[in-house]
């Protein structure tokens, strides 16, 4: 698609709407021809039969949804950053300066391993829409990730299959703060594994969250009454679930298990209407500021410029 003009909006219309439909529709044959497959294993049987259906309709409903509806979903995305690159561009800027790119701001398989973001459960990472630019005189970045664990299921004499399975879905956001963490600090939201911890007074913190960092006490000391009521207030009004953060040196991360898609237009938004699609994108950068204004609402880690 390089190289190609700007199409006129009757004829960008046509073709988003085209490459939309067909995306969805491999990927409903794709999932009807596992779910039949599926069904196949366990209803026939006859041995060869069995393998003959479950091989044809599993494995072919797999490679319409991944190879066919992933294909029209590519094409799809590169049209639309041909076409509306340059407006994605210009609102970024207004909205957050020009974009950059340090490396203490990074989201990448690495950071994500020095997280500790669901460790041992997932071996594949997909990093998308990253962007890091200035807010209120504060600098930050934020991508969309994936967390897939990867598996091989299958039996000898049938052969295997590499499945991926998603384990996480959601927001990054790494912010700039105004002092740094003598020691770092790494704060994990609580399951029933997680360990007791050292209890920091605040009855809602401690029900949510648990210190995993070390020396733990050295840990709790940075957590002022101010900055635990700060991610109980953000934990309650951010749209999705606040997994865990870490604070180390002046960065402080957060990791937000959400649908929300960053700098992205909704999945749900008909691309055929161009104005919406435009809206859509918008409104994903007006979301991030409103989730920036929670979090500089601690003037004491933030200095952050009106």
């Amino acid at each position: 698609m390089t190289g190609r003009g700007k199409l006129s909006d009757a004829e960008l219309s046509k073709k988003l709407g085209h490459y939309q439909k067909m995306s969805r529709v491999w990927i409903l044959v794709g999932l009807f021809g596992v779910l039949s497959g599926t069904v196949s294993y366990f209803a026939v049987q006859d041995t060869a039969l069995k393998a003959i259906l479950t091989g044809v309709l599993f494995f072919g409903g797999v490679c319409c949804a991944v190879f066919l509806g992933g294909s029209a979903q590519k094409k799809l995305q590169a049209l639309i950053q041909e076409q509306f690159g340059d407006f994605f561009r210009a609102e970024w800027e207004k909205a957050f300066g020009p974009d950059m790119h340090t490396p203490e701001m990074c989201v990448d398989e690495s950071f994500l391993r020095t997280f500790h973001l669901l460790d041992g459960q997932w071996e594949e990472c997909t990093v998308e829409n990253f962007h890091e630019g200035d807010y209120r005189g504060v600098h930050f970045s934020a991508a969309n990730v994936r967390l897939d664990h990867v598996y091989e299921r299958g039996c000898g004499h049938e052969g295997y299959e590499t499945c991926h399975e998603m384990v996480f879905k959601g927001l990054v956001l790494r912010c700039e703060t105004q002092t740094p963490a003598p020691s770092p600090v790494l704060v994990n939201a609580r399951t029933e594994d997680s360990p007791r911890g050292a209890a920091t007074g605040n009855a809602l913190f401690d029900r949510c969250f648990c210190v995993t960092a070390e020396p733990e006490q050295d840990a709790l000391s940075l957590l002022a009454p101010q900055f635990m009521e700060l991610m109980n207030e953000f934990r309650q009004r951010v749209e999705g679930q606040l997994l865990g953060f870490r604070w180390e040196g002046r960065v402080l991360s957060l990791a937000v298990e959400t649908d929300y898609g960053f700098a992205a237009v909704a999945s749900n938004v008909d691309l055929r209407d161009l104005d919406a699609l435009r809206r859509s994108y918008c409104a994903s950068l007006h979301a991030m500021e409103e989730t920036l204004d929670l979090l500089l609402k601690n003037t004491a880690l933030f200095a952050a410029r009106d």
